[in-house]
């Protein structure tokens, strides 16, 4: 969070409870979610509490907000979560106005320009991705045009010790320029400033400004839909030698939809790009299987070009075929990253579904590569009780010039008896030497007790590793013990 005193938030909410229809106290909502996680770690001996509380109330065109969090450690050197202050504190406020052709929200909020070439502040809890902005953000809608226009600021950590406050005024304009086609418009003028809480950075390399200018188009003919976007960087970064900073953002995409035939591409070039506010399209596959989600592929936003294409296609009418490929390079053409992947789901019969999964791909550094080759198989079974029970099996073979190769397999089963009940079982084995340990086991089981109130309680071991979700990704640690996780929604 900045450390910025928002008394303009608080004239903000004032000015928003006196608009007239805010007292219409006849029509006021109120809804929320609290989840607790509660891990007691065995092997650590150490134990983590992590509360999160977010509500929400609405009267007449006004609405407020907060979340609320709460992550408490037994020891310090235990941090699951990695966060750098654990504690309690009100991570997210918001007072929000809407009408017919305007709406405005003073405090946190989120805001994706296009395809996030430009601006993306965004929040993914399960990997612990917060870009929340706090300031003003206002929309008016008028026709087919849009306008959006917003300010606010943001704290990146950067180790203990060390921060970077970011500030963002941006302005965003989409109109319809045909029946099948539209525009968009942005600019975007952000600034930073570094600071170390053990002393003062010197200024000339404590601040950074630049500006992004950008333009995007959509257009759809008939089956076919096309976009493009490219957003253009220009600043001053002295604390890297240079007076001007250029670099460029260039995404372009386009589906083809038949019917029982789809074919979907997209082409990305990224030059000197990296921003703590900007999250554009990657053009790799995401994979729901859990060792291919491991072996994803982080792009480099400073220095990349590359594509994916992908086709799916029915097959009978039971059987749906999607497969494709993905390919990234440096910019003088020296290879980054490449796979191939495809899956076939199929109904098997009446009471059988089944999904078989498969990709192999390389990701290269200094001309050498660590390969894996994925397969994964999942079977769903409907029992005579009308009882699910839903199997996966999962393999890889990965070829570490530094470590050697290693196969790692993952066995899971779930266990539906009825819809307030799930028990399930997992196990993980490697035969990778430099791990902790070559099996992992976890049992967990879940159960809504209430309509809006489900417990879950897992115990065992997981071995943690990489989790990706666009183009973000967090490394969740090795676990033994026990959790407990409360989740109520109202």
């Amino acid at each position: 969070m900045s450390r910025r005193r928002p008394t303009w938030f608080v004239a903000a909410v004032v000015a928003m409870l006196a608009t007239p229809g805010a007292s219409a106290y006849d029509d006021v909502s109120v809804s929320g979610a609290l989840t607790g996680d509660y891990l007691h770690n065995t092997d650590l001996e150490a134990s983590a509490f992590d509360c999160r509380l977010e509500l929400d109330a609405g009267a007449g065109p006004v609405r407020l907000g907060a979340v609320y969090r709460a992550y408490h450690l037994s020891d310090p050197a235990y941090n699951p979560a990695g966060i750098g202050l654990p504690g309690s504190q009100i991570q997210h406020r918001y007072a929000e106005l809407e009408q017919e052709a305007f709406s405005a929200r003073a405090g946190h909020f989120f805001s994706t320009f296009g395809h996030g070439l430009a601006l993306r502040s965004y929040e993914d809890v399960d990997l612990e991705h917060d870009t929340a902005l706090d300031g003003l953000i206002a929309e008016a809608r008028v026709g087919g045009t849009t306008v959006v226009g917003l300010s606010g600021v943001i704290t990146e950590p950067l180790s203990e010790v060390r921060h970077r406050d970011h500030t963002v005024r941006a302005a965003r304009v989409s109109v319809p320029v045909l029946d099948w086609v539209s525009a968009a418009a942005s600019a975007v003028q952000r600034s930073r400033l570094d600071w170390r809480e053990d002393g003062d950075v010197p200024d000339a390399d404590a601040r950074f400004e630049d500006s992004v200018l950008g333009v995007e188009l959509d257009a759809w003919i008939g089956p076919l839909t096309l976009t493009a976007e490219y957003a253009g960087r220009n600043g001053e970064n002295p604390a890297d030698g240079r007076d001007v900073v250029q670099g460029r953002g260039v995404y372009a995409a386009s589906t083809l939809d038949l019917g029982r035939f789809t074919l979907f591409g997209e082409f990305k070039d990224y030059d000197d790009f990296d921003h703590y506010l900007v999250n554009p399209p990657t053009c790799v596959r995401e994979h729901v299987w859990t060792l291919m989600n491991r072996a994803t592929y982080e792009i480099d936003l400073d220095d990349e070009r590359g594509f994916l294409v992908e086709g799916s296609a029915r097959i009978g009418e039971s059987a749906h075929l999607t497969g494709g490929a993905s390919e990234a390079r440096l910019h003088d053409g020296e290879l980054s990253h490449w796979e191939m992947f495809g899956k076939i789901e199929h109904s098997v019969s009446d009471m059988v579904d089944a999904g078989l999964g498969a990709s192999w791909s390389r990701e290269y550094v200094r001309g050498k590569f660590v390969e894996h080759m994925i397969g994964g198989l999942d079977l769903d079974v409907a029992l005579p009780s009308g009882d699910i029970v839903e199997m996966s099996f999962e393999g890889q073979l990965v070829d570490d010039p530094a470590l050697g190769e290693h196969e790692d397999y993952i066995a899971a089963l779930t266990f539906y008896p009825g819809t307030a009940l799930t028990f399930s079982i997992l196990v993980e084995t490697t035969t990778d030497e430099t791990a902790d340990r070559d099996v992992w086991s976890t049992v967990q089981l879940r159960a809504l007790v209430l309509d809006d109130t489900e417990v879950t309680f897992a115990v065992g071991t997981e071995r943690g590793g990489k989790k990706c979700s666009g183009g973000v990704c967090y490394v969740e640690p090795e676990f033994e013990g026990a959790r407990l996780r409360l989740s109520k929604f109202f």
